[in-house]
C-alpha cells in the first residue's frame, strides 16, 4: 500500500516526526518553520523538496497541489502534520481545515478552553476528521499492558499513583533560546509534560476524569551559560501537582471513592539521562513503569519469603527499540510516536465529522481546564484542592426557610418605618 504524502509545520518536535515518518516510508514533501537554519538542515538531510519560512506560502503550495492535475499527487492521500509551538497550534489547524482532509495536531493542541471550542466548531463546520493530539505514551506496549493489569484487577484495585520525570533542561530544550523556555509562549515543565501525564493517567484509570487539583510551579534557573544577556528563562523548571480522580459507579478499578496521583517534574538534574517513572500502588503490589520497562513488586505476605521483582513481558514483541537515541532525549515519547506512526491508517481519517467520533477534541477541553486550574492553584496564597468544574451549592430546606422568614421580617420592618 502506498504511504501518504506529508506536509509538516514546525522543526522542533516536527524534525523528529519528519525523521520517524521518513524511516517508515512516508514521503515528506513540504515543511515550514520560522527557523531558517534548522529548516535548511532538516530538508537537506531528509531530501524534502519544498520548504519555506512564510506560512502563507505553504498554504498556497498545499492549495496548488490540490488543484494540480498531476496524478502523482493525491490530495486524499495527504496528511498535514502541525507540530509548531503550542501558541500557534490552534490557529494554524483552523486555517488548514479549509485545505486538507487529513490533519494531525501535536499535543497539547490548544492552550485555552476557548481555542478548544473554536477548533471543535471548525472541525464540525468543514465536516473533517481532525486527529487532535496523538498522546503517544498510550501507544507503548508496556503502557497497554499496564492498563490491562489494572482492568483485570490482577493485583487488586488501584490505591494511588505517582509519576516522576527527571531530565536536564538544556539537553531537552536545546541550547538555543526557544518557546520551551518562555512562559508566555506556553513553555515550561507543566506545558511540556503535564498534558501527556494527565492523558496517560486518565487512560490507565479507564477514562476517569480529573475532579480536582492542586499544584506548585517554580522557576529556579533564570539564566545559564547558553541563555543569558537580555534573554531570561521564565518557564517553570520544577512542577509538582496532585490530581484527584473521583470514582464512578462503573469503575471498580479504584479501591476507594477517589484516588490521588502525585506528579513531580524536575528539569534541574545535571545528568543528561531522561527518566520517567510511573508507579501504580494497588492492594497487592507496586507496579512500576520505568521509561518503557514494566515491573511488578508484589507485597510480602506474613510468614512467607519476600517476593521477587517480576519483569513483565509485553504481549506483543516490540517493533521498535531505543537504540540510537541520545540519553537526553525523551525516549518513551519518541518510541510512542514510532508506534503511533506505525498504526496510522489514513483510511480511518477519511470519514465525516461526527460528535461521537470526536471524543479527543472534547477531552481536550477538559484537559486544558485541568492545566489552567493547576496554574491557578500555584498562584493562590492558600493551598487547597481546586475543583475542575464549579461545585453546585445546595441550600438545605431549613436554611431556605430561615432565609425566607428573615426576608419577610425585614420587609415588615420597612413597611412600619416612617416615610
Amino acid at each position: 500500500m502506498k504511504k501518504p504524502y506529508v506536509y509538516i509545520y514546525g522543526t522542533g518536535w516536527g524534525s523528529i516526526v519528519a525523521e520517524l515518518l521518513t524511516e517508515q516510508g512516508y514521503k515528506v514533501i513540504g515543511m515550514w518553520s520560522y527557523d531558517e537554519e534548522e529548516l535548511a538542515r532538516i530538508c537537506k538531510k531528509l531530501q524534502i523538496p519544498y520548504s519555506t519560512t512564510d506560512i502563507d506560502e505553504l498554504f498556497q503550495h498545499l492549495t496548488e497541489n490540490q488543484k494540480n492535475k498531476d496524478k502523482s499527487y493525491d490530495a486524499e492521500n495527504t496528511i498535514v502534520w502541525v507540530a509548531t509551538p503550542p501558541n500557534y497550534l490552534a490557529n494554524i489547524a483552523r486555517q488548514i481545515l479549509e485545505y486538507s482532509n487529513n490533519i494531525v495536531v501535536e499535543a497539547p493542541g490548544v492552550t485555552t478552553v476557548e481555542e478548544a471550542e473554536a477548533l471543535l466548531a471548525s472541525a464540525s463546520k468543514f465536516a473533517i476528521w481532525l486527529c487532535a493530539c496523538p498522546y503517544q505514551l498510550k501507544n507503548l506496549p508496556a503502557v497497554r499492558q499496564l492498563r490491562n493489569i489494572i482492568m483485570e484487577k490482577k493485583y487488586g484495585a488501584v490505591k494511588s499513583l505517582e509519576v516522576r520525570i527527571q531530565c536536564n533542561q538544556t539537553e531537552l530544550c536545546s541550547k538555543k533560546y526557544n518557546w520551551k523556555y518562555d512562559k508566555d509562549r506556553c513553555g515550561g515543565a507543566l506545558n511540556m509534560f503535564g498534558c501527556h501525564i494527565i492523558d496517560l493517567l486518565t487512560y490507565l484509570l479507564n477514562d476517569t476524569k480529573v475532579d480536582s487539583v492542586q499544584g506548585t510551579l517554580k522557576n529556579f534557573v533564570r539564566q545559564n551559560e547558553y541563555i543569558n544577556g537580555f534573554r531570561s528563562i521564565t518557564g517553570d523548571d520544577v512542577c509538582n501537582f496532585q490530581l484527584r480522580f473521583k470514582s464512578h459507579k462503573n469503575n471498580p478499578y479504584i479501591a476507594d471513592d477517589s484516588v490521588v496521583a502525585w506528579v513531580h517534574i524536575s528539569m534541574l538534574y545535571p545528568n543528561t539521562v531522561f527518566r520517567q517513572e510511573v508507579t501504580v500502588l494497588t492492594e497487592q503490589a507496586c507496579i512500576v513503569l520505568d521509561n518503557c520497562q514494566l515491573k511488578v513488586i508484589p507485597f510480602q505476605i506474613a510468614d512467607e519469603e519476600a517476593p521477587k521483582e517480576i519483569i513483565v513481558e509485553t504481549e506483543e514483541s516490540p517493533k521498535f527499540t531505543c537504540e540510537g537515541l541520545a540519553p537526553g532525549q525523551p525516549v518513551p515519547y519518541i518510541l510512542g510516536m514510532k508506534y503511533f506512526i506505525d498504526s496510522l491508517d489514513i483510511k480511518k481519517l477519511q470519514f465525516p465529522y461526527d460528535e461521537q467520533r470526536q471524543p479527543r477534541l472534547k477531552f481536550l477541553q477538559h484537559l486544558v481546564k485541568v492545566l489552567e486550574k493547576i496554574r491557578l492553584s500555584s498562584e493562590q496564597r492558600e493551598r487547597g484542592w481546586v475543583p475542575i468544574e464549579p461545585r453546585e451549592t445546595k441550600v438545605t430546606e431549613s436554611k431556605s426557610k430561615r432565609v425566607s422568614s428573615m426576608t419577610k421580617g425585614n420587609n415588615a420592618n420597612q413597611s412600619l418605618s416612617p416615610s
